[in-house]
């Protein structure tokens, strides 16, 4: 081990050293993973702002596990003034881990960065940050929701993430997938993403982005899928790329969160899963409350090398994009559902509305959504959306007070508009403005009419591929300034004339500097992206700009009169829109979506129908709670196991394998010992009265087969991982605690938990669990019996699992009966486990000795079990063994 560490202030050292709270094995909880594409970059800064704002984490550790090769490590704190201090280095060559001092989260700021200053071109391994905290929501259930419309490609690919990271973190019991299918027929399966326990996909009419996302939250809470008990719902963009990591930060995260938050993720543009950015995009928007809907961006352009400037921007947006939003299940209760916008504005609408009632939301910088470029789907088509649900916006936030000013911004937008040719642009303004006169019934009865006419309007102001200007377009900006004052001014006054020397053909790079006359200097103007090399062109038509500027003309006319009354009807339809009963049918096949609530109903009838919707959600949380009970760890458990915490306290035990070398004579022996056994041993009850002190079983294939045998053993104390709950269900003498399965069962490194109200660890034995139980309990010697280490493997294998041929490798005959599934245990894994047990119990004072009679394994010291128990004397060349505590 070659580790250095920073000489901490003598009063942290003097804390630590009495706490003494992580050992050197720290860690039960996995918090986030170095992601090696991304190098020393923000991606792999741990965000200590965003944990200790807004979650309960108080400490963490470090450590660098690797599985071959050779790797130099040190980790960096590093400050918004760009400040960087050294806090450790590691070192390791070849297999093996190197465990940093942990650190506490209230004595740094910034961020940490661990940052790889030596590997050698084998080298595989992986560096995680990790607590052993005890979570605030140990038992989550996020529901994640892609919304798609005809992008089956992408969400195809999510979909195998998502399963991978199931399959790599074992995260079944805390995350599904929801594909809301926008456009497709019902019964069909438009997307191509094949439901599954984990995955469930509805089709859904096309409701756009709002009603996609809301159909989907509407299942999680109170249709479909409100049986599964969600505790959060993620909602994601189709058109992303995501990676297991990814989904497993936001599980680390969402663990810790204190209530009173929901989580984004900063987006960054990439036109390759595969390539790391170089740039962010956004990190959420500052809302502005302007008729154009720009509002402040935060977090853009930032290179992702530069950390401190991460460190140091506003990091307090008031919304984010739905390319990642999770919301607890909790606020959405409170709050109600989305608003029914088609497009745009959704996020916006229910992140402002959040924020009101006092949700924050938190981006950690070490979060990452790569999202495909917005300027190469640029339509005007979008436009309508983004500006007519904007005004919807200030009609319900009551922004539309000042209609003077409102009316004078759209006037302006419309004006610049058929000033630049973009009559396309122009029309979608105008009739966007009479859509939304017409109100909130309206808009939600006829957005698939609606829709047909933006697509049919929509023909040249798109983008398309556009390497270089088109032939003979001549580069227009700040060609040359109007010739005289009066040429200014008329340019000012007519729009869409112009009297400036005019071009045939001239192109507008949108990446540089230019002017609103540019679009002036050509009959046909190119709208150029230089970077991305798309673009769009327009020609200059008078007589339709003469028919939208007086259309322009009557809507100022009619507006004032108008907006008051507009004004109102979205305000009194907003309550019955984000309510169950309009979600209820909106979206789905063959139903009519209710734009009004029931009418004529009395003050009674009202109360009532409130009190069944509040009825509802508190059966709902507490179905929640049974079902939680019905496959988690309870208050129950976690109260007994803290009544076993150092029981036995500097006494002996043993611990039982199921070997060949156990007799049921050294089982009688054992009667007044504090035992802990497994599996099959109740296979030897008939023979004696003897009985395990404490029994477990944590292997499925063990649960499966024998279930009714396990749920009949009496006279023991009963203690399961959680995972067993499905097959050992609860009884008198059942007690549960959590089950802590690896990230990679191939990694050399393992957990050793002594705390069973955090958790069992794996180490693909149940003899590691029954250690851990032991070290929980207090012993300070414990003796191994009946570990033989020795198998023999049949020949027939199917599913990943042997296939018993009647061999024998355990005590009793009828142990493994032919034909039974078995997994074959990997002995150099359950070697690595039995040294890294020694090695910890070791550290804290605990030994552990092999009293088998027979056996192969060679991590432990050996005893004589005679010896042990006194029935002999000690041998001259042994040291006599620690008698009972």
């Amino acid at each position: 081990m070659n580790i250095s560490t920073e000489t901490a202030p003598a009063a942290a050292r003097t804390e630590r050293t009495a706490r003494r709270r992580f050992s050197q094995i720290r860690g039960i909880y996995p918090l986030q993973r170095y992601v090696r594409a991304f190098g020393p970059s923000i991606v792999n800064a741990f965000d200590l702002d965003a944990w200790r704002r807004a979650t309960t984490l108080r400490w963490l550790g470090i450590r660098l596990v690797v599985r071959a090769g050779h790797v130099r490590m040190s980790l960096q704190q590093i400050t918004a003034d760009g400040s960087r201090r050294e806090l450790a280095r590691a070192e390791q060559g070849g297999p093996g881990t190197q465990v940093l001092p942990d650190l506490r989260l209230a004595e740094l700021d910034g961020a940490l960065l661990p940052v790889i200053e030596e590997e050698s071109p084998d080298a595989n391994y992986d560096i995680v940050f990790a607590t052993d905290d005890i979570p605030a929501t140990p038992h989550l259930r996020i529901n994640y929701i892609f919304c798609t419309f005809k992008r089956a490609e992408y969400v195809q690919h999510n979909a195998e993430v998502f399963r991978d990271y199931l399959r790599r973190h074992r995260a079944t019991e805390e995350a599904h997938l929801t594909v809301i299918d926008n456009g497709s027929d019902q019964g069909s399966n438009d997307c191509g993403v094949h439901p599954d326990a984990d995955v469930t996909v509805f089709a859904n009419d096309n409701t756009g982005g709002a009603g996609g996302f809301g159909r989907g939250i509407y299942e999680s809470c109170y249709g479909a899928l409100a049986g599964q008990n969600f505790t959060h719902v993620c909602l994601l963009d189709d058109d992303i790329y995501l990676t297991p990591e990814m989904f497993a930060r936001n599980t680390a995260f969402l663990r810790f969160l204190r209530p009173g938050f929901h989580v984004g993720a900063p987006m960054y543009p990439t036109s390759s899963p595969q390539q790391a950015p170089r740039h962010s995009a956004c990190f959420g928007h500052k809302f502005r409350g302007t008729v154009h809907p720009s509002d402040t961006a935060l977090g853009g352009g930032l290179d992702t090398a530069d950390i401190p400037a991460f460190i140091g921007m506003d990091r307090a947006p008031d919304t984010t994009g739905w390319w990642w939003d999770c919301i607890a299940v909790a606020d959405i209760h409170r709050i109600g559902l989305p608003y029914p916008f088609f497009i745009k504005m959704d996020d916006v609408e229910y992140g402002l509305r959040l924020r009101d009632a006092g949700v924050e939301l938190v981006i950690p910088f070490s979060f990452w959504v790569l999202h495909d470029d917005f300027e190469e789907k640029y339509s005007a088509a979008m436009q309508y959306f983004r500006f007519r649900n904007r005004w919807v916006l200030l009609a319900l936030t009551g922004r539309l007070e000042t209609q003077t000013d409102f009316i004078d911004q759209y006037v302006a937008l419309v004006r610049g508009f058929v000033a630049e040719r973009k009559y396309e642009h122009a029309q979608l303004l105008l009739d966007a403005m009479e859509h939304f006169q017409r109100g909130p019934d309206y808009l939600v009865e006829q957005e698939k009419s609606i829709l047909a006419g933006i697509f049919a309007l929509v023909k040249h102001e798109k983008n398309v591929t556009m390497p270089t200007p088109p032939e003979g377009a001549v580069l227009a900006n700040d060609l040359y300034p109007p010739a005289s004052p009066r040429t200014a001014q008329l340019n000012r006054i007519t729009v869409n004339n112009h009297f400036l020397p005019l071009k045939e053909r001239v192109a507008i790079d949108t990446t540089r500097p230019h002017r609103s006359t540019d679009s002036r200097r050509g009959k046909t103007v190119s709208y150029w992206n230089s970077r991305k090399g798309v673009g769009f062109t327009v020609t200059r038509d008078s007589r339709r700009a003469l028919r939208q500027m007086l259309h322009l003309r009557r809507l100022q006319r009619q507006l004032p009169g108008a907006l008051p009354g507009v004004m109102a009807r979205y305000r009194a339809a907003q309550p019955h829109l984000t309510a169950q009963g309009f979600w209820a049918d909106y979206g789905k096949f063959g139903r009519r979506p209710r734009l009004e609530p029931v009418q004529h109903e009395t003050a009674a009838i009202t109360d009532l129908r409130q009190e069944v919707a509040r009825l509802h959600i508190a059966l709902q949380q507490r179905g929640a709670l049974e079902d939680h009970r019905a496959r988690n760890v309870s208050p129950e458990d976690e109260s007994f196991l803290n009544a076993l915490r150092n029981r036995y306290l500097g006494q002996r035990c043993f611990v039982l394998g199921n070997g060949p070398s156990l007799t049921v004579a050294d089982l009688e022996l054992l009667r007044n010992e504090v035992t802990f056994a497994a599996n099959k041993i109740y296979l030897c009850f008939d023979e004696t009265d003897w009985r395990p002190t404490f029994y477990s079983v944590e292997d499925l294939l063990v649960a499966q087969n024998n279930t009714a045998d396990i749920l009949a053993v009496e006279g023991t104390t009963k203690i399961f991982p959680h995972h067993m709950l499905p097959f050992l269900p609860r009884q008198p003498n059942h007690h549960y605690a959590r089950w802590l399965p690896p990230a990679d069962n191939r990694s050399p490194f393992r957990e050793f938990s002594s705390d069973l109200t955090k958790g069992i660890c794996w180490g693909s034995t149940i003899t590691y669990s029954m250690l851990q139980m032991a070290v929980h309990m207090g012993f300070s010697e414990i003796h191994i019996l009946g570990l033989d280490h020795s198998y023999v493997e049949p020949a027939t294998k199917q599913d990943g699992a042997l296939i018993s041929e009647g061999e024998r490798n355990h005590f009793h005959p009828d142990y493994r009966k032919k034909g039974e599934k078995w997994h074959y245990p990997v002995l150099d894994r359950l070697e690595t486990s039995y040294q890294f047990a020694k090695d910890y119990c070791d550290s804290i004072g605990v030994k552990i000795y092999n009293a088998s009679r027979f056996s192969k394994l060679e991590v432990f010291p050996r005893a004589d079990l005679d010896e042990i128990l006194g029935l002999k004397s000690p041998s001259p060349q042994s040291p006599a063994p620690p008698g009972p505590g």
